[in-house]
């Protein structure tokens, strides 16, 4: 095991203890677990960014009209930092 040591703002600091105490971070027992819980996740992310990344490379992007209708679909605001893949 690795140990870390990392900065976050007081609010993250306080969401990921509040998770704990609250158990809901899984089987976690302290912020340290649930972070390198949430940590474990990232890969399928990476994956599933890799699979979206190919589907536009193969079908072409994303056209305006789309991503407004998914925008609206999905219930996202359409602020500058949502319009983009």
């Amino acid at each position: 095991m690795k140990r870390l040591t990392i900065s976050v703002p007081d609010s993250i600091a306080a969401k990921a203890q509040r998770a704990v105490d609250a158990g809901e971070a899984g089987e976690a027992e302290s912020v340290s677990g649930y972070v390198g819980q949430l940590a474990e996740t990232e890969p399928d992310w990476a994956a599933a960014r890799g699979v979206i990344d190919a589907l536009i490379l193969e079908s072409g992007p994303i056209s305006a009209e789309d991503r407004a209708w998914a925008l609206v679909t999905l219930g996202i605001p359409a602020s500058p930092a949502t319009r983009t893949v």
